[in-house]
């Protein structure tokens, strides 16, 4: 008898554990609903920009967590050699190719087909040898270490 009454209060405590545990991690999650995002600037030819001034019409969340890790580098990278498709481009679409090259990059087993189909949502006339400088480029420049 004495054995089942251990049994269950052992139940009863790891039960109690794991439903305060429950509450104290679901209280601190249920805090603070929006997720802040820091709004770095950096140099983009020769002026200091924000996210939101060099991509007005894209921003968002994913796309400004990458400005905010990567975005040191762009610089640099809109200056790169991107093919020449890519001279014809502004620096806005050039950063933001780039930006998305890195955050496909960023994820285990995508690659440049993946980037491919990213791309072609807004630019469905790009070809693979016109976009592929701009993810050789974002591997070299924007996040190498990806």
């Amino acid at each position: 008898m004495s054995r089942i009454l251990v049994a269950v209060l052992v139940v009863a405590a790891l039960f109690g554990v794991g439903v305060a545990s429950f509450r104290a991690l679901s209280d601190v999650a249920g805090e603070d609903g929006a997720r802040p995002v820091e709004n770095s600037a950096f140099t983009v030819r020769g002026r200091t920009v924000t996210c939101a001034e060099l991509l007005p019409d894209g921003c968002d969340f994913e796309l400004q967590h990458a400005y905010d890790r990567w975005g040191e580098g762009l610089g640099a990278y809109v200056t790169s050699d991107l093919g020449p498709w890519g001279r014809g481009l502004g620096a806005q679409e050039a950063a933001q190719r780039g930006l998305e090259a890195c955050i496909t990059a960023g994820v285990p087993g995508r690659t440049f087909l993946e980037y491919l189909d990213r791309v072609r949502v807004d630019r469905p006339e790009a070809t693979s040898p016109e976009l592929f400088p701009f993810w050789d480029q974002a591997r070299r420049i924007l996040c190498p270490s990806l």
